[in-house]
């Protein structure tokens, strides 16, 4: 049963691509505050079955944030060495909830178990080879599945948090040391675009930790 907080009242199932190289990321929830009405208005104008299959029914945003801002799709692609077009995503908590004054909420222990007990019985039928972790919800609500396959975690792509580190670094000493970003920027330019800094480093973050791990597909 849908938790009754939330926004909308149906789950969501990950977007996965035709071909898919059995990578899953993660990112927490989504957005659904006052400041994303439209995206909530029109979303409540589909029929169930479409709000379950949410993530597909747009043609070039999936509808997870720092996913279709890029931030992930250039840390997979320097870190793992995959293609983002071939990479599932969604998000962790499968559920969305609004606090004071409509803004976002961080979903609370309710959504988060109530998500946790769904991916239980997704993760089986995807049976993704990485599972990627974006914050510490992402891990926790993954975490309670007992969910026996590799997982790996990341920090959340928070622009408002990255913005307060990535200015003490100079951005081009950043490239020289992480030569996977510069090549994955240098092929993807338009994906930079819009906080660069922001996520030249976080792309960095991803490297430092888990660069050079091989995805067997």
């Amino acid at each position: 049963m849908a938790p009754v907080k939330a926004v909308v009242r149906e789950p969501y199932i990950p977007f996965v691509p035709q071909k898919w190289n059995g990578v899953l990321v993660l990112a927490e929830s989504q957005n659904m505050s006052k400041k994303n009405g439209q995206y909530v208005k029109w979303l409540k104008g589909h029929s169930r079955d479409e709000k379950i299959k949410r993530l597909y029914l747009k043609e070039n945003e999936v509808g997870i944030q720092p996913w279709d801002d890029n931030s992930l799709k250039l840390a997979v692609e320097a870190a793992f060495g995959v293609l983002a077009s071939e990479t599932a995503v969604s998000n962790a908590v499968l559920w969305s909830q609004r606090g004071d004054d409509d803004q976002n909420a961080n979903p609370d222990k309710e959504l988060q178990q109530a998500s946790s007990l769904l991916w239980e019985e997704l993760l089986p039928v995807l049976n993704p080879t990485l599972v990627i972790c974006c914050g510490k919800i992402a891990k926790d609500v993954i975490a309670d599945t007992e969910w026996p396959g590799k997982t790996l975690s990341l920090r959340l792509p928070s622009p408002s948090a990255l913005s307060r580190i990535s200015g003490m670094f100079d951005e081009d000493d950043l490239l020289k040391r992480y030569p996977e970003v510069a090549r994955v920027i240098k092929k993807h330019p338009e994906w930079i675009t819009g906080y660069k800094k922001n996520k030249t480093f976080f792309t960095c973050h991803a490297v430092s930790l888990y660069g050079g791990i091989e995805v067997k597909e």
